[in-house]
């Protein structure tokens, strides 16, 4: 035992220290940035999702005739002081009892154009109760929200801002029946792999509303072109679950050998694999960039500027300019995305319906 103690001075002892001494900090400090860092994560997280809604929003309305399913709504998110941490990504409930956030039903977010909207509910108000009973949980709301919408009815919101009731009644309006939701990741990306739009927060950060806009069509795109069922149809008639660690693996093999000797494929091998392994993956890309720029310039979009989304792709990811993968490259899709606006600004000036062409069988 001594030996032990003797060794752990020892060590303690050995041990590198700081040089500098930096000042003790005050508590009550230490607690003021806290909460300031706390509303400003919240603040932030909450207006980056804002403006991800009321951009799907008119892509979610103006699209019925392509969306499979349909379904009423007055254009709100509702949440009790547990959802709004969740929903501000990170935070616990703890966290925003601590800086004063009372546990209310509230409305998260009211969006741009809505019902709800055009009714006069704004964000942040207190719902109290829902045609005429009271409600406390937003599970419960929604519950008695759809209860009115189903049947096309009017609903009633009994709302309270700054302690002063209101009353609103609200006509629902059908939109697509997807989801849009955000992820925390810093990756400049999206997807509809999960059957939902998932808008991830670096692309957020990155694109203007013109762009993101555009790529919540792209995304909705995948979604109503059934991309995803086709995706995994494409996958097991390629064989992919028994076959793709191998052909992916010998591919990987194929490109580090190229590269060693200095001799890199214009096509990686991998990027072949991965070709073989989901057959028409590309193709559906192209097929995204298509019929989402019809589905933004129904919701009307500003057609110039829905290249943002890939002139940011090449600026962030060079390596989208040159290398062939499950998607198009760079150029190809800007040159394809300027023949499909010429396509629809002639159908605008014919005044014809804004229909993307189908191919031919």
């Amino acid at each position: 035992m001594r030996y032990l103690q003797l060794f752990i001075v020892l060590f303690l002892t050995a041990c590198a220290t700081p040089e500098f001494a930096a000042p003790a900090p005050d508590t009550q400090l230490v607690a003021a940035e806290r909460s300031r860092a706390i509303r400003a994560a919240m603040k932030t997280a909450l207006d980056r999702r804002a403006r991800v809604y009321d951009l799907s929003w008119p892509i979610l309305t103006e699209n019925l005739t392509f969306c499979p399913k349909t379904v009423p709504s007055i254009g709100v998110v509702l949440a009790d002081r547990e959802m709004r941490a969740r929903l501000a990504g990170g935070l616990r409930e703890e966290d925003l009892e601590a800086v004063g956030i009372a546990d209310e039903l509230v409305f998260a977010h009211v969006f741009r154009g809505s019902p709800a909207d055009r009714a006069g509910v704004v964000t942040g108000a207190q719902l109290l109760a829902v045609n005429g009973e009271e409600v406390e949980k937003p599970e419960e709301a929604a519950a008695a929200i759809r209860q009115r919408t189903e049947n096309d009815e009017v609903v009633e919101l009994t709302v309270s801002v700054r302690g002063k009731n209101t009353v609103h009644h609200v006509s629902p309006t059908q939109k697509c029946d997807y989801a849009v939701k955000i992820s925390t990741s810093q990756a400049i990306n999206a997807h509809a792999a999960t059957g939902d739009i998932v808008i991830l927060t670096g692309v957020i950060r990155t694109l203007d509303d013109e762009a993101l806009q555009y790529l919540i069509a792209h995304e909705l795109a995948h979604l109503v072109a059934g991309h995803r069922r086709k995706y995994v149809q494409n996958t097991i008639v390629s064989g992919a679950a028994l076959a793709g660690p191998f052909v992916y693996g010998a591919g990987w093999i194929a490109d580090w050998t190229a590269s060693t000797l200095n001799r890199p494929p214009d096509t990686p091998f991998t990027a072949r694999a991965l070709r073989f392994l989901a057959p028409w993956t590309k193709e559906f890309e192209v097929e995204a960039d298509y019929l989402g720029l019809y589905l933004y310039a129904r919701a009307g979009g500003n057609l110039e500027k829905a290249r943002g989304v890939f002139d940011v792709f090449s600026r962030e990811t060079p390596a989208a300019i040159y290398m062939r993968s499950t998607h198009p490259l760079t150029p190809d899709r800007l040159a394809r995305l300027k023949a499909s606006i010429s396509e629809i600004k002639e159908k605008l000036s014919r005044g014809d319906d804004l229909l993307p062409e189908r191919r031919s069988r």
